[in-house]
């Protein structure tokens, strides 16, 4: 695993100077503040449109998960096991989202599964050999108001979308966040993944503002039908 890096006041990676002058003023930063969430209408999550060919890899293994939703099999995605949806899906769920925008670092509070995100824009690189995980590692830099984020690090078998178009940890996401008015934030989001997909593709998701409202709890176990028609255990069955 990559170690990370501290960028100074100075601009130098590796020490902090503790003393020094902080890393920008918030005022330098673009308010985002308040609840967001995703114009589902756009069908975000559902299979991108415009989605470049498979790779054979990559076909077979749809190809395998079509047959078995066909057969009635349990043919979900890692959400049909209490997993999160890892990236980019989680940033397609049809629910609210927070962002926290401080110097060095901006913190995305998703409600769905309870997720955080955390970019950090400290000028650190991406790591060259990150621990995978579900949301992968992200760094990212200003460029104006627009906020240009560089993912990478993700888990090997994860899932693109909801209808099992696949990921793999080849994959780097470059997203491109700005406030287009006071109602509306775009995210241009770039999948380039060439163990799945035969070239890189664009989609663009909208988040609009929902004022007075809050995140809430998100419990993937509560209010859970499926456990009481489980076959019991030898240890229950005696």
């Amino acid at each position: 695993m990559a170690a990370t890096s501290v960028m100074a006041a100075d601009g130098t990676a590796g020490k902090a100077k503790l003393a020094g002058t902080t890393w920008q003023s918030i005022a330098q930063l673009p308010d985002w503040s308040g609840v967001w969430e995703l114009d589902w209408r756009a069908g975000a999550g559902r299979g991108a449109a415009g989605m470049p060919k498979l790779t054979p890899e990559a076909q077979a293994k749809l190809d395998k998960y079509r047959a078995d939703q066909k057969e009635g099999k349990n043919a979900q995605t890692n959400t049909a096991n209490c997993d999160p949806p890892g990236m980019p899906q989680i940033m397609t769920q049809p629910y609210p989202v927070e962002f926290l925008v401080t110097p060095g670092k901006v913190t995305v509070a998703i409600e769905a599964y309870s997720q955080m995100r955390r970019i950090f824009v400290d000028g650190r690189p991406l790591p060259k050999d990150p621990q995978p995980t579900w949301l992968g590692y992200s760094v990212g830099r200003w460029e104006g108001d627009t906020l240009v984020v560089e993912t990478n690090g993700f888990r090997n078998g994860t899932w693109l979308d909801a209808v099992g178009n696949p990921l793999t940890e080849a994959a780097k996401i470059t997203e491109r966040f700005h406030r287009l008015n006071f109602g509306q934030l775009e995210i241009e989001l770039t999948v380039d993944d060439p163990k799945a997909y035969t070239k890189p593709w664009t989609i663009k998701l909208n988040q609009t503002i929902r004022l007075d409202t809050d995140l809430l709890d998100y419990v993937v176990n509560e209010n859970e039908k499926d456990l009481q028609h489980i076959a019991p255990t030898i240890d229950k069955a005696k």
